[in-house]
């Protein structure tokens, strides 16, 4: 059975002729004869009489008729998914990051890209750098944003953007007066950070303990809205990623510092299966992604 034969079939039930069939289809009379005829051997069942007037369903060919129309309308309805597909308007998504991205990069990308793509489900998974890299290896989301470098056996990774870390400070404070800073300055100064089992903590440890300022961490807590409020009210001062403190920064409720003589930044990168099948959505989703960070990295207004 073949769509050739459907349509002749249906044409020939609608229109209650074959002659008349045959005019529509563009075809010859004995074509779309033929066509039935094989059809009903096919199937084994006659499926039309033929009277003078015209011809008239069989039994068989009112099941035939029935299910042929759903074929056809479930082709149709595949050729439409396709074109969406295709046209971008329907797919899914899958994404992991840190609780610091979800809360401070992914939020106006997500808003961007759902308004662009309402029939797209997005699906967002917050975890910490390490278990994102798990997700993607047993294929449970399709891609993540992680701290770089990447040394996981079968994932793929590209930088988009670098993260920047500021000195973060409450209004009033002694080094809203310095022009310069610099990490040995905070020696008499109570830090707060993250827990100790984040890769952000290991890193930030890294660059504290040649100045001799682990012993300076007074305060661990579980999350980067914890450490501003507790720096806000004057309990220490912290190390944050730039873009986590912006709105505090700009309302004036916390002050920012760059530390001189210290690389504070740190590439953060895309990360996949090396085999993972880019669909049409996933790949429209890493465009907006790539271009919404690149945007930000260079001062221009997402």
């Amino acid at each position: 059975m073949d769509l050739d034969q459907i349509r002749a079939f249906l044409a020939v039930v609608r229109l209650g002729s074959i002659s008349r069939a045959a005019l529509e289809l563009y075809r010859t009379q004995p074509a779309i004869s033929l066509k039935i005829q094989s059809l009903e051997a096919e199937l084994g069942h006659r499926l039309l009489e033929r009277r003078r007037r015209g011809v008239t369903l069989t039994p068989a060919g009112e099941i035939l008729r029935r299910r042929a129309e759903s074929i056809l309308g479930e082709l149709e309805t595949l050729r439409t998914e396709l074109a969406d597909l295709s046209a971008r308007r329907v797919g899914r998504v899958s994404l992991g990051a840190s609780d610091t991205v979800c809360l401070y990069l992914l939020p106006r990308v997500l808003r961007q890209f759902i308004q662009k793509y309402p029939g797209i489900e997005l699906r967002l998974f917050t975890q910490i750098s390490r278990r994102v890299l798990d997700l993607i290896s047993s294929d449970e989301i399709d891609v993540g944003i992680v701290t770089l470098p990447v040394a996981a056996e079968g994932i793929e990774a590209r930088k988009i953007y670098q993260d920047r870390f500021v000195l973060v400070f409450p209004p009033g404070h002694p080094f809203e007066r310095r022009r310069h800073l610099r990490l040995a300055d905070l020696h008499d100064q109570p830090i707060i950070h993250l827990k100790p089992d984040t890769v952000t903590r290991e890193w930030i440890d890294s660059l504290l303990e040649p100045p001799g300022l682990k012993g300076q961490v007074r305060m661990e807590v579980s999350t980067i809205e914890v450490i501003k409020r507790l720096v806000e009210v004057g309990l220490g001062v912290s190390l944050l990623p730039e873009m986590s403190v912006a709105d505090e920064a700009r309302t004036g409720r916390l002050r920012t510092a760059r530390i001189r003589g210290t690389d504070l930044t740190r590439p953060m990168g895309l990360v996949h299966r090396r085999d993972k099948y880019f669909s049409l959505a996933l790949t429209a989703f890493v465009e907006d992604l790539v271009a919404y960070t690149k945007q930000a990295s260079t001062g221009s207004s997402p």
